[in-house]
């Protein structure tokens, strides 16, 4: 037992020394790509969706999840509400919960090929690179030709992610 106790102390200071990188969970909204189907909200939740985004630009990211939680409740199919609840879930670092809601974006009828992409960016960041490709698929079969160059972004990260 005692000459475990010393290497898993080395292992621990290896490990707090030399920490493994977490994925890049930096991307920007294409807040452009979800104003069709924040178009679909009544006017009183469009209001406070801008006051979500200017939560989420100040990084008061727990205020804006518990009202984009409320925002669900009563638009339970719109998926750009969707999309920002998973945006907020990951930089607070609820990847799994961001997943989660991504998938809800993407199953939602509204919305356009962004979901897909977004989702495929959600997944990857996951490791679930089955679930990225799919819905790297699905862009690419729309005939929404505006997230070509996104695409290629993740279709490299992909790369990475085999080599």
């Amino acid at each position: 037992m005692t000459t475990r106790l010393p290497s898993l102390i080395v292992w621990v200071v290896l490990a707090l020394a030399h920490p493994v990188a977490a994925p890049a969970l930096d991307f920007d909204l294409r807040l452009d790509r979800l104003s069709e189907a924040f178009q679909l909200l009544p006017e009183t939740d469009r209001g406070t969706v801008d006051e979500v985004l200017a939560m989420l630009k100040k990084g008061d990211h727990q205020e804006a999840l518990r009202r984009l939680n409320m925002l669900n409740q009563t638009n339970p199919e719109n998926s750009s509400l969707r999309v920002l609840t998973a945006y907020g879930l990951l930089q607070v670092g609820n990847l799994l919960g961001a997943f989660d809601e991504a998938r809800k974006a993407e199953r939602a009828s509204n919305g356009n090929a962004y979901k897909c992409w977004f989702l495929s960016k959600v997944a990857l960041i996951n490791g679930d690179t089955m679930a990225c490709r799919r819905e790297l698929g699905h862009v690419k079969d729309s005939k929404d030709k505006g997230l070509r160059q996104e695409v290629k972004q993740v279709e490299e990260q992909l790369k990475k992610r085999r080599g």
